[in-house]
């Protein structure tokens, strides 16, 4: 049996406060980027870090990504 692997390119807008790692796109969906994967999400929220979350409480949880300007 042949494995076949696709790459998708998400563009982020936000990020979760206290976790940095987790990025959210323009249609809800949250991508963790130091493991390279979309978080999985129950009827009613998510689990991050083995806490759990409601969808309607992940607003307050981010924060838009700062322009970082390049030193150089």
């Amino acid at each position: 049996m042949n494995n076949l692997e696709v790459t998708l390119t998400f563009k982020v807008y936000w990020r979760f406060k206290k976790h940095h790692h987790l990025k959210v796109t323009k249609c809800k969906k949250i991508i963790d980027v130091k493991n390279n994967k979309m978080l999985k999400y129950g009827v009613r929220g998510f689990y991050i870090d083995g806490s759990y979350y409601k969808r309607n409480q992940i607003n307050l949880m981010i924060e838009k990504i700062p322009n970082e300007k390049c030193p150089f």
